[in-house]
């Protein structure tokens, strides 16, 4: 596969340090100095928020030696917005396509910090920044490519999933199937040129009992998704197309810090990986380590799909 290896080893703590912080900190104005630290994570349920988040306060707290808030937006949209506008300084372990959106619309440190998480390239675990997705029909399906699946019936897990829509949608531009949306179309229209009926079920467990159930023909799996309904769905189906790479979550830090709150926000950070387990109860549950890749080489995926499908105009997070 393409993207087998991974883009920009790991490196060691120095050279880690180091370039973030060269990179971050070489244009960098005097930032004001502050009184606390507020980090934003992806929208979780409220029940589990309590306990957990001062969990993970204090964890920072400690390490920071200043006040840590954790903040649980209601909407990813928020999360872009927060930390745009200066009422964040850090987005914690936030998806891809927030990422992408974070970096083009606000001053964060450059490269981002990244998720290796414990994921299944085909059926084979892995410890990566970076997964596949899969176009997926019953195993007794007389569908063997996407060719055989015109007019039929899709589902996907929702119009913002990278993995579970925006990649596979890509997959089909860059082969020919459809053709890119302006502006002025919503997202279900990419799929709608192709299929007969298209469906946004909410989820990958959803879509995999709607193919059980033979309300579709075909869905999508992901690499990422928990081990025993990934395990379950490769056993009763076949693959006929692969989408990505898709980049795993990223952790951005704002700009306007100042340099030695960056700096003991890093090893913040690399003391984590030493204790996966408070990251992995409250922002990801197949977290493995943070490291560090180059913007360009982690994002561009799901940039390049956006912009080739149309979708970086239209689509709503």
């Amino acid at each position: 596969m393409k993207y087998m290896r991974e883009i920009g080893a790991i490196a060691s703590t120095v050279i880690l340090v180091a370039g973030i912080f060269a990179a971050g900190m070489s244009t960098q104005v005097e930032a004001q100095r502050i009184n606390k630290l507020v980090i934003v994570i992806q929208p979780i349920p409220k029940d589990r928020v309590t306990t957990e988040a001062a969990e993970l306060e204090r964890f920072f707290e400690s390490r920071l030696n200043m006040d840590v808030e954790i903040l649980y937006p209601d909407s990813n949209a928020a999360i872009v917005e927060s930390m745009r506008f200066g009422h964040a300084h850090v987005a914690l372990g936030v998806g891809s396509l927030v990422g992408a959106m974070i970096m083009k619309n606000a001053d964060v440190m450059k490269p981002p910090i990244v998720e290796r998480r414990s994921i299944f390239i085909g059926d084979e675990p892995k410890v990566l920044s970076y997964y596949y997705s899969y176009f997926i029909v019953p195993k007794d399906s007389p569908y063997n490519t996407l060719d055989d699946l015109k007019d039929k019936r899709a589902c996907f897990p929702s119009e913002t999933s990278v993995s579970g829509f925006i990649m596979p949608m890509h997959t089909m531009v860059k082969k020919g199937y459809i053709n890119p949306i302006d502006d002025k179309k919503k997202p279900i229209e990419l799929p709608n040129q192709y299929f007969s009926e298209v469906i946004f079920a909410g989820g990958y467990a959803q879509c995999w009992e709607a193919l059980k159930q033979g309300r579709v023909d075909v869905t999508v799996t992901a690499g990422d998704v928990p081990a025993k309904l990934y395990k379950e769905a490769l056993e009763n189906s076949k693959i006929i197309e692969e989408n990505g790479p898709n980049p795993s979550h990223v952790v951005l830090i704002s700009n306007a810090l100042p340099k030695d709150v960056k700096k003991k926000l890093w090893y913040a950070l690399k003391d984590l990986n030493k204790e996966p387990e408070k990251v992995q109860k409250f922002v990801s549950a197949i977290f493995v380590k943070f490291g560090v890749k180059k913007a360009e080489d982690h994002l561009e995926p799901v940039i390049d799909a956006l912009r080739d499908t149309g979708l970086d105009n239209v689509i709503r997070i």
